[in-house]
């Protein structure tokens, strides 16, 4: 096995010569990070996972980070732009599936399997090298294609369970943000792959469509889709997908 360890000292970038499995249903990693501008512990989480986004598009790596930006900061300070209280919800759904006391910012989960303090370097790397070997039992292609203001995702599923659902998140890199106020007042934040739409739906069928607005999307070069299956009882991700915007 290609170890992952290589991974912390040089800042989440593996040896070029480690290869991981086929493309068609190989091992990956969603990385769902819940945070805040609002919240000083938060940058360092951000910038982990900006580290992380960068690592796995150099390399072709299918490691999937998210960022939702909850809205629970917003009355102490500074208001994020990029929150939104269904990313809030999201979080409290995860907090109940895992028998949690409440929801915190910075919050990390891996693959919907395992939560823990945002910034914890060793946590994320332990997650990182199980989920990367993972049997996948599930599979997902997308496709998408950019009509006016909305993006149209076509999708095909083999191996899920009742139940399941689908999640679809536009995400963007390359944004910034100069704070004002609040606990991160006077600082530069940077942001890599800030969830801008995030749609759910159940899998009905092996073959389905949707279609997500691209108006909260400033840039589409800096922009992909992420599809992952989740077990809304366990919250399990089973597989997931990723297509860059600009390559439509």
């Amino acid at each position: 096995m290609c170890p992952l360890f290589v991974y912390l000292a040089a800042l989440f970038f593996l040896p070029a010569s480690c290869v991981l499995a086929d493309e068609q249903d190989k091992p990956f990693a969603v990385v769902e990070l819940f945070s805040s501008e609002g919240c000083s512990s938060c940058p360092a989480a951000d910038l982990l996972v900006s580290k992380l986004t960068a690592w796995a598009r150099q390399n072709n790596k299918p490691v999937y980070p998210l960022i939702f930006h909850v809205d629970y900061w917003n009355g102490l300070g500074w208001r994020d732009t990029f929150s939104n209280p269904l990313f809030t919800q999201r979080q409290k759904e995860y907090a109940k599936v895992f028998r949690d006391q409440g929801v915190y910012t910075p919050e990390m989960i891996v693959n919907g399997s395992d939560a823990f303090a945002g910034a914890d370097n060793d946590r994320l790397q332990k997650n990182l090298e199980q989920e990367l070997a993972a049997q996948v039992n599930v599979s997902l292609n997308i496709s998408l294609k950019k009509q006016g203001n909305q993006v149209l995702i076509k999708y095909s599923a083999e191996g899920f369970m009742d139940g399941d659902l689908i999640n679809f998140a536009l995400v963007e890199r390359g944004l910034t943000t100069d704070v004002v106020t609040g606990e991160n007042a006077g600082r530069t934040l940077h942001h890599d792959n800030v969830v801008r739409e995030f749609r759910t739906k159940p899998i009905s069928d092996v073959e389905g469509s949707l279609s997500m607005p691209l108006n909260k999307i400033s840039d589409l070069t800096q922009a992909s889709l992420i599809a992952y299956i989740q077990n809304p009882q366990t919250m399990l991700i089973e597989d997931a997908k990723q297509i860059d915007l600009a390559n439509d």
